[in-house]
């Protein structure tokens, strides 16, 4: 159980840095002078291949990038669902370690691929009712209650307090899934999906949509291991 913990603090820490600079840029955005140019940018019809582009990249900070820009309402749904889709974490990186970069490749443009096309069709489709939030230059905003701070409360305190929320709850998922993946065991999920090869595309998503990285990581090794 000390892995556990270990391994859910770690998983947390190295976000951590990446949680912060995004909480930065993200009062820095809503700053901006030419904000009109950055939220056409961020929700322009080819936001879904963007966020598919960057997904693709092995760094689960992205995602987090991506939630956080949704609930700023800076990009669209069918924007995140593509980034979403697209995540690559250290499953690729793997695959990469152990001599698959073919197999790593082809996984990622297949992800790309599907997340554009997932997320073009998802904006069309919630076209009317997907609205760009603008939060006002003054006072506080009554639709998402952000206040308008500044100088260190604004970029570094109000930032810090959000990153530390947001790791605390990284850290009680991990928790809660390390605890489970070390009492089932890892050996006995792929044993399992071993002798159920029709039902593994099923068992690994399952598994897959688990959000952390030991999910992924497992389930490379799992192919590896054939």
């Amino acid at each position: 159980m000390w892995e556990v913990l270990k391994d859910a603090v770690l998983d947390g820490l190295k976000i951590l840095p990446f949680i912060m600079l995004i909480y930065v840029l993200m009062e820095l955005i809503e700053n901006a002078r030419k904000k009109e140019k950055i939220e056409k940018a961020l929700s322009g019809a080819g936001a879904p291949l963007v966020a598919g582009l960057l997904g693709a990249v092995p760094e689960c900070g992205f995602a987090v990038m991506c939630a956080k820009l949704y609930d700023k309402g800076l990009i669209k749904i069918g924007t995140l669902i593509a980034a979403f889709i697209s995540i690559s974490d250290e499953g690729v990186v793997i695959l990469f370690s152990r001599g698959e970069a073919v197999t790593a490749l082809i996984v990622m443009a297949v992800k790309i691929v599907y997340a554009v096309a997932v997320g073009e069709i998802i904006n069309l489709l919630f076209a009317k009712n997907d609205v760009i939030h603008v939060c006002p230059e003054k006072d506080e905003c009554i639709e998402c209650g952000e206040r308008h701070e500044k100088g260190v409360d604004k970029y570094f305190w109000h930032p810090l307090f959000h990153t530390v929320k947001t790791f605390l709850y990284v850290l009680i998922i991990n928790l809660a899934f390390g605890t489970a993946f070390y009492f089932i065991g890892e050996d006995n999920v792929i044993a399992f999906m071993s002798k159920s090869a029709a039902l593994q595309p099923i068992f690994s998503a399952v598994i897959g949509i688990i959000p952390n990285c030991a999910s992924s990581i497992m389930l490379a090794e799992g192919y590896i291991g054939g």
